[in-house]
C-alpha cells in the first residue's frame, strides 16, 4: 500500500465517506486514503428514530468496510499526529503518511464526564441518551413506559453532532403522550445551552409553535452540570433572570 495519496481523509463517518465518494464522481482517478480505525459504521442520524420507537437500533449498525467507497484505500488506523508543513500525519501503529491534499472530519468526541454523574446515570434510572448506540433503545422505552411527571430534555452549550436531534425526540415524545392521552400529566421542559429555539428564523416560528401546542416550558443560556440518575435530579447553572427565577435543579424527573 502506498503511503503518498493526492488526497488524504481523516474520518469514516457520514462526513469522509460522503466527501471521498463526490470527489470521486468529479474524477475517478483520484488518489484518495482514507483513514479509520472503527470495524462498525453507525448512522447516527437515525438514532433519534430509534428513540421515539419507530426504528430499529440493528440497522443502524454495518460493517465499516461495505461503505468504503471503490477506487479509496481504507487505512484502518487512527491518526495521533498532523505534520502539516511536511503534508504528513502519523498513526497509532508508527505510520507516517503523506498528502497533496488533507481533509480531517473525524467527528466529535463525547465527553460523558463533563456533566457530574451522568456517564453513572446512562441507561438507568430513567436517564437516557440519543447519542449513544448504547442507550439510544432506552429513550424508547423511557418514552413508552412514562405515566406523567416531569420530563427533561437537554441539549448541551457546547458543539454537538446534530442542533436539532435534543428537541426532535421531545417533539416525538408529545405527541407520542398526547396521542396516549397523558400530555395533561407530563410536565415537560427542555433545557438548552442554546438562547433560542433554533438558529433560522423561519424554522423557530414554526417550532415555537409546536412548543406551544406541546405545552412545553423552554429553558435558555442553560449548562446542566450534574445528573443524579438513583435520585432523579439534575442541576443546571444560568445566567437567565427568567431562569434564575425558578430552582436550578429539578426533582423527580426522567432525563432524555
Amino acid at each position: 500500500m502506498t503511503n503518498h495519496f493526492q488526497i488524504l481523509i481523516v474520518g469514516g463517518g457520514n462526513a469522509g465517506l460522503s466527501v471521498a465518494s463526490q470527489l470521486l464522481r468529479k474524477n475517478a482517478r483520484l488518489q484518495i486514503g482514507i483513514i479509520d480505525p472503527a470495524d462498525k459504521h453507525y448512522y447516527q442520524p437515525a438514532w433519534t428514530l430509534v428513540g421515539a420507537g419507530i426504528f430499529d437500533i440493528k440497522k443502524t449498525e454495518r460493517d465499516q468496510k461495505d461503505f468504503i467507497p471503490k477506487g479509496t484505500t481504507w487505512i484502518k488506523e487512527a491518526v495521533t499526529a498532523f505534520a502539516p508543513e511536511q503534508n504528513q500525519v502519523s498513526t497509532t501503529l508508527g505510520n507516517t503518511y503523506s498528502y497533496d491534499a488533507l481533509i480531517v472530519c473525524p467527528g466529535i468526541q463525547l465527553d460523558w464526564a463533563k456533566i457530574a454523574g451522568l456517564k453513572e446515570s446512562l441507561g438507568r434510572n430513567n436517564v437516557s441518551s440519543n447519542y449513544s448506540f448504547g442507550h439510544a433503545a432506552y429513550t424508547w422505552e423511557m418514552i413508552k413506559n412514562f405515566k406523567g411527571g416531569t420530563a427533561i430534555f437537554t441539549n448541551p452549550s457546547s458543539p454537538i453532532k446534530c442542533g436539532g436531534a435534543p428537541h426532535k425526540i421531545m417533539y416525538l415524545a408529545v405527541d407520542y403522550w398526547r396521542k396516549k392521552g397523558i400530555l395533561d400529566k407530563c410536565n415537560v421542559h427542555y433545557l438548552s445551552g442554546s438562547s433560542i429555539i433554533f438558529g433560522i428564523k423561519e424554522y423557530a416560528a414554526t417550532l415555537e409553535g409546536v412548543v406551544r401546542r406541546g405545552h412545553i416550558q423552554t429553558h435558555f443560556g442553560v449548562n446542566v452540570v450534574a445528573v443524579e440518575g438513583a435520585n432523579r435530579r439534575i442541576s443546571f447553572e444560568t445566567k437567565e433572570p427568567s431562569v434564575q427565577q425558578i430552582e436550578a435543579s429539578f426533582k423527580d424527573c426522567n432525563i432524555f
